[in-house]
């Protein structure tokens, strides 16, 4: 009898701490989405390198790469280099992670959309890198994402003004940046880094004044050349979909 009253009591109280983290809004994650590879560490002369699970924050950049020799010689025109291609890591009202990114079967017609993210990861056409944010966002600063992230659903590839950065008009130098670059809050047609950098202000991780976003391309958000994350994100990383053997 006794037994048998621990038991009921024991399941009660489970039940009851599964519907509390329903109700918090607390994601009920079972499976990262994907695995880091981590830089090698030393360890008496030999290098080994650590694979850790991909728990996606709200604010990290993910940057990508689809090893298309057209689009590399159209990036070293524009006098960058790949990554080709950038999203930002935002939360779902559940607070399940999500990816905001302008994406789509062809690059002329993509458009602003919000997927999952472990599944977009895993079938995407080259390699993916992780920039991991450093400090979480508050709720205030996730919610503003979030926001921020609806109301850009559906809106276009912004084609001439990339086009625009390979020439001598490119808002990324000099008088030109100082002139004419700038963080818009909300736009009709955007390009991807621009996105990302205009969603990181919004959720007030960027200055607009200092992070512009229209002169910004995806190696600005991966390298710590021309705009300095440091930081507020870790180095990237290797992304893999399963824990190597």
């Amino acid at each position: 009898m006794q037994a048998r009253w621990l038991v009921t009591v024991a399941v009660f109280l489970g039940a009851a701490s599964w519907c509390h983290g329903q109700q918090s809004g607390e994601p009920a994650r079972r499976t990262p989405a994907g695995y880091l590879l981590m830089p090698p560490t030393p360890v008496v002369r030999v290098s080994y390198p650590s694979v850790q699970p991909y728990w996606p924050q709200p604010g990290d950049i993910i940057v990508y790469d689809n090893s298309n020799k057209f689009f590399h010689a159209i990036f070293k025109i524009a006098h960058t280099a790949p990554p080709t291609h950038a999203a930002m890591v935002i939360a779902r009202p559940d607070g399940t992670p999500a990816l905001l990114e302008l994406a789509g079967p062809k690059t002329m017609t993509a458009e602003v959309c919000i997927m999952d993210v472990e599944p977009r990861l895993r079938t995407y056409p080259g390699t993916v890198q992780v920039r991991r944010i450093r400090q979480p966002l508050s709720p205030e600063q996730s919610d503003d994402l979030a926001r921020f992230a609806d109301g850009q659903v559906g809106k276009r590839f912004a084609l001439w003004r990339c086009i625009l950065m390979a020439t001598p008009f490119c808002p990324r130098e000099g008088l030109r940046r100082e002139w004419f670059g700038y963080t818009p809050t909300t736009r009709h047609r955007w390009f991807c880094s621009e996105l990302v950098v205009a969603a990181g202000a919004s959720a007030h991780l960027y200055e607009p004044t200092a992070h512009c976003a229209n002169a910004t391309v995806p190696r600005d958000l991966a390298v710590d050349e021309r705009m300095d994350l440091s930081h507020l994100y870790y180095p990237p990383v290797s992304w893999t979909a399963k824990m190597p053997e």
